[in-house]
């Protein structure tokens, strides 16, 4: 990626950099003070945000992934991303690893393992009058999975965004979240106040998106070592976890991102694989395939109707899960937006769309099935994982489906690397999209990049102990919450592109003669 300062401002002058470090020092010196004031913000913020906005949305992500497709299939769909001389800087299966691993991170490994079982215990509100915890209530279970994770999900991420950048990259923009406001709002506005909080409360966001995999980690590998006769899970556990992870992460942004993602994503689809061929060949191999068709065919019969459910539905289930889901996936959006068109330039729209709103959806899915589709079929068959799930939360589902399996000591240890090694990966990229733009510098100094590791390990630990020490046993509620508030500002950008990315397009295709 590349990013053009228009000022000269040494770093820690720059306004992004305050305005994105401010609202999190203060949320960090108020949990410091009083923890049950920090809980009661982020409770009551989340409620209001999700009962607000959730409708709005809902609707959204759907417009961004159909006027992503509308772009692709279109003749503009032939516009190559860095323009027409450009050429991918990484093979295609480097580049879809690299996506995949950054865009999915840690948290696409988490909830790989939960969020199967808990649809099938209690079915959306879609699939009313499917009993829980029955046959028939497991192809909707990885519908909803699906839909979480899959088409509406990724396009959110980077379609519409990654082409409003790159094409006003070309035309000498930075590569700056304030860029998705150009031609929507007074230039004044994006060189002013306005652009410098469209970047800094970018970078909350990211952040806090960054915070929720890292504390679903730290509870996932935890749990794994509560196992362990001399250890118990427990909030110190959690917090070492923390620690120890963000010193690794901290380690790796400092020395710079370039020299190891590439390795750590091709790293980390071997071993995705790996994993994937021993769920399939020592597991219910053939139960999963014939479910992964029958339940990527629910999910598309039910898309329409699974991603407009109105968040009035009984129990608040859409704002716990689909609109919470649609929080977290909106506030990495400009940043990852920046990320991908950085490491797209050469690919065309269509390439584009089709690997980041198609093939990588459809891999997801395959792997949701895979992990959470084991899942099911052991607590059909009585292994009990639900009893894990009630037991220690989500954390645990994931050791509780690998222990059931032949050859467990070998699936277990590559499944927690594999967590461990997104999750890095994905810390990586935040930490160090978020110094660039603070900075404004293609290379940000490394205490600026030390600033953001340290930053979202102090975080996670805050709504871990947030959680822990006020009675949530589990701290994913406060890790739910912060991300959802946080994606609040981020909303405006967005909603940009879907007037800003289909323009853009369209003339800088007239430009080339391509319509």
């Amino acid at each position: 990626m590349t990013i053009q300062s228009s000022s000269q401002r040494s770093w820690w002058r720059q306004p992004p950099l305050w305005v994105g470090a401010t609202p999190l020092l203060i949320f960090l010196v108020v949990s410091a003070i009083d923890l049950a004031l920090a809980k009661q913000f982020t409770d009551n913020g989340k409620a209001v945000v999700s009962t607000a906005l959730g409708g709005l949305w809902q609707w959204m992500v759907l417009l961004v992934f159909l006027i992503a497709v509308v772009i692709a299939i279109s003749p503009v769909g032939k516009l190559r991303l860095g323009g027409a001389e450009a050429k991918p800087s990484l093979k295609l299966f480097d580049w879809c690893a690299v996506l995949i691993c950054t865009l999915l991170a840690g948290g696409g490994v988490f909830w790989s393992a939960a969020e199967p079982l808990y649809h099938f215990q209690t079915p959306s509100p879609v699939f009313d009058g499917i009993q829980g915890g029955t046959a028939e209530a497991v192809d909707p279970a990885l519908a909803v999975s699906f839909l979480h994770w899959g088409f509406l999900a990724w396009a959110l991420v980077a379609t519409t965004t990654t082409i409003t950048f790159s094409i006003l990259e070309r035309r000498g923009e930075p590569l700056r979240p304030r860029t998705l406001l150009v031609n929507v709002v007074p230039r004044g506005w994006v060189d002013g106040p306005i652009g410098h909080l469209a970047d800094g409360l970018s970078v909350v966001a990211a952040i806090a998106g960054t915070v929720g995999p890292l504390g679903f980690l730290s509870l996932q590998l935890s749990n794994a070592a509560g196992q362990l006769p001399w250890l118990s899970d427990s909030a110190g556990l959690q917090s070492l976890v923390v620690v120890l992870l963000t010193a690794v992460f901290a380690s790796s942004t400092v020395s710079g991102i370039q020299k190891g993602i590439k390795w750590l994503s091709e790293l980390n689809v071997w071993l995705t694989l790996t994993m994937a061929a021993g769920l399939l060949l020592l597991g219910p191999g053939l139960w999963l395939i014939q479910h992964f068709f029958s339940g990527f065919l629910t999910y598309l019969i039910h898309l329409p109707r699974m991603a407009l459910t109105p968040n009035v539905a009984p129990g608040n289930w859409i704002n716990g899960w689909t609109v919470f889901y649609w929080g977290w996936f909106l506030g990495y959006a400009p940043l990852m937006g920046l990320f991908t068109a950085g490491v797209s330039r050469g690919r065309s729209i269509r390439e584009l769309v089709l690997a980041v709103a198609i093939l990588c959806p459809i891999v997801t899915n395959i792997w949701f099935t895979l992990l959470g589709g084991t899942g099911l079929q052991l607590e059909l068959a009585g292994a009990g994982i639900s009893e894990a799930l009630a037991r220690n939360g989500a954390a645990a589902a994931l050791l509780a489906i690998l222990s059931q399996l032949p050859l467990a000591g070998l699936l277990i240890p590559i499944g927690l690397v594999l967590v461990v090694l997104f999750m890095c990966t994905s810390a990586d990229s935040m930490s160090y999209a978020a110094a660039m733009v603070v900075s404004g510098r293609n290379e940000p100094p490394a205490p600026l990049r030390l600033f953001w590791a340290l930053m979202i390990g102090s975080l996670t630990l805050v709504l871990l102990r947030i959680g822990s020490g006020l009675g949530d046993s589990t701290s994913i509620d406060a890790l739910q919450a912060f991300i959802v508030i946080t994606a609040v500002p981020v909303t405006p950008l967005v909603l940009a592109t879907l007037w800003s990315a289909p323009r853009l397009a369209w003339k800088e295709a007239q430009r080339e003669g391509l319509n």
